[in-house]
């Protein structure tokens, strides 16, 4: 799935990208590292690192933000690790993003280390991720200082930053896990150990087929009344309006109807997901682990929304009363309420199912397919009870004009549910989903206020055709899989030194942290538009992915003039030694007019 916006382009990966220690003048950032001394006995001595960046660039606060990633400190006084203190920092718009509000160390930036009194060797490090407007580099050093004595160090109290000190705090990891992993470290394979776990409550825990089904039954009976069913409760509410028939006979044949088809939906669902759960090794509610799946839920909820507010009347789906003169199937509408019900109650959980799912799903298809139906006929128990007492509807409200005033308090629940369902998606979702659900609105707009039962059926087709045309291609524009392969390689040492001079290469450094490299990647560099051009003229295409640290990517990077990212590099083979180079953002056109000085022949 391609995502057009930048804000998903931010990303929360943490990087290990090296500099060498001792930043030279042309860089984006100064680093000092000094002693002071405090009258504070628990900690007489006070080593300051301080990061200064230069004009317009920022660094990131200490804890992870939507954007960039967290300034990280270290440090050991003789080989012991020691806790740094992070001063308070300021709330700001993202400088690559001014939409997004993050934590910011903006100015000379002072990080405290206390140390005891007594000679010492302090080693302090930093990493940390500096952003202008245009580009982002990261930055990770060492600083060593030797301290001889506490007496002969400037007092830490007349400094200009002891405020600041006095309000700094702990890091969230307090100066463990000092080294992140680079690329050339070895992933090492969780070791098993071998507990012996004791049970709060013993008498629920699950060994034998009757008690599991027994178990299911009352979890999913009580599912129905978990806080966390509220997102649906506005489906399930529906099924306690009886019908408005003025016969009390087709009242209750509508009300038992109703029910036991919404009750048919929703065991039909638990048998569709004990099927998938089966086959696939899912867990219970992990369809809400994809985004797919979460977007398609929220534009049907949102569609239900709009019909509860007479925007337009939504076939298939029983969320309102019946408009004069239109079709309805009672029949199918409550069957397809119940499914749409029971999959939006899906990742819920309560009393009793956490044991019940634990070994059934560890247990042959049929066991786990036998166990989820249990669920789903519990689940289903109050619907069902009511289609088989149809008399029941006796005891509810008569249907009238509050009716009405029910359906908009409804669409505003519908409405909270959007937005329940909304905030289950990363937030690079976020841009996509909003226009879609605009398209939505607009669509519903059309098919409800352009068409009416007057017109000729081919008319008022036509016209409900275009609406949901308009949903489908909003769809298929903003979630578009890509078609072409990535004709990108991944860039390898000696593969390039090999080749640099007898074929035409493009290098394209980026990273995961890297926004605007992403940017590029989604809109210059895409898969189609690249092969395009490497075909055009002759070029073989590597990426070369700093993400992670390696050293001699980095000296690669430097050897083209920069420490900062995106950078693109035209190495033509009649010319090898002289690469053309691209920094920062930059436009197809450019990038055309580059190709074509360079590599045509």
């Amino acid at each position: 799935m391609i995502f057009q916006s930048r804000f998903f382009l931010i990303c929360l990966v943490l990087l290990t990208l090296a500099s060498p220690a001792g930043a030279r003048a042309d860089e984006p950032y100064r680093i000092s590292l000094q002693a002071y001394r405090t009258d504070n006995v628990m900690a007489p001595v006070l080593a300051v690192l301080t990061l200064t960046p230069s004009p317009e660039w920022h660094a990131y606060g200490n804890i992870q933000g939507p954007s960039g990633f967290p300034t990280e400190i270290w440090a050991t006084r003789d080989g012991q690790v020691l806790s740094p203190l992070y001063p308070t920092p300021t709330p700001g718009p993202d400088p690559l993003d001014p939409s997004l509000i993050v934590e910011l160390y903006d100015g000379p930036t002072p990080f405290f280390i206390p140390l005891p009194d007594g000679p010492a060797t302090v080693v302090v490090g930093i990493k940390a991720l500096l952003c202008s407007s245009t580009t982002c580099q990261p930055i990770k050093e060492e600083l060593e200082l030797v301290i001889a004595t506490a007496t002969a160090l400037p007092p830490a109290e007349e400094q200009d930053w002891w405020p600041r000190f006095l309000q700094a705090a702990p890091g969230p990891d307090s100066g463990l896990d000092l080294e992140p992993v680079t690329s050339g470290d070895v992933a090492q394979t969780p070791t098993a150990r071998d507990f012996s776990p004791r049970y709060f409550a013993p008498g629920l825990e699950v060994h034998t087929l009757s008690k599991a089904a027994a178990l299911a039954f009352l979890a999913g009976l009580i599912l129905n009344f978990m806080p966390c069913v509220l997102p649906v409760i506005t489906l399930k509410l529906r099924s306690f309006i009886p019908a408005a028939d003025s016969v009390p006979k087709s009242q209750r044949l509508a009300f038992r109807t109703h029910n036991l088809f919404f009750a048919l939906g929703m065991m039909l669902y638990f048998l569709i997901l004990a099927g998938i759960i089966a086959v696939t090794g899912m867990a219970w509610g992990q369809i809400f682990q994809e985004p797919a799946a979460i977007i398609t839920l929220t534009a049907i909820v949102f569609a239900l929304c709009l019909s509860l507010f007479g925007v337009y009347d939504l076939p298939l789906i029983d969320l309102k009363g019946k408009a004069k003169g239109v079709v309805h199937h009672p029949r199918l509408e409550s069957f397809t309420t119940g499914i749409l019900a029971t999959i939006l109650a899906t990742p819920c959980s309560g009393p009793f199912l956490g044991g019940v799912l634990a070994w059934a799903l560890i247990q042959p298809p049929d066991i786990i397919a036998l166990v989820l139906s249990c669920i789903g006929l519990g689940m289903a128990s109050p619907y069902l009870a009511m289609a088989l007492f149809p008399g029941l509807y006796r005891f509810l409200p008569k249907p009238g004009a509050w009716t009405l005033h029910l359906e908009r308090i409804l669409g505003f629940l519908l409405a909270a549910t959007c937005v329940y369902l909304f905030g289950l998606l990363p937030t690079s979702e976020y841009v996509n989903v909003l226009i879609l659900l605009w398209t939505i609105a607009l669509s519903a707009w059309i098919w409800g206020n352009w068409t009416n039962l007057s017109q000729d059926r081919t008319r008022r087709w036509s016209i409900r055709g275009i609406a949901i045309a308009l949903v489908v291609l909003a769809a298929a524009f903003l979630f578009r899989q890509e078609g072409h392969p990535d004709p990108w390689k991944n860039f390898d040492m000696q593969q390039f030194e090999t080749l640099r001079g007898q074929e035409n290469l493009i290098l394209d450094f980026t990273a995961d942290w890297c926004p605007n490299c992403k940017f590029l990647e989604k809109t210059v560099l895409t898969p189609e538009k690249s092969a395009a051009f490497a075909k055009e003229h002759d070029a073989i295409l590597m990426r070369v992915d700093l993400t992670r640290h390696d050293p001699e990517l980095m000296a690669l990077l430097e050897s083209l003039g920069s420490k900062s990212i995106p950078i693109l590099a035209i190495f033509p083979k009649a010319n090898p030694d002289s690469p053309l180079v691209l920094r920062d953002l930059f436009t197809g056109g450019q990038l055309k007019e580059a190709l074509n000085a360079e590599l045509k022949p």
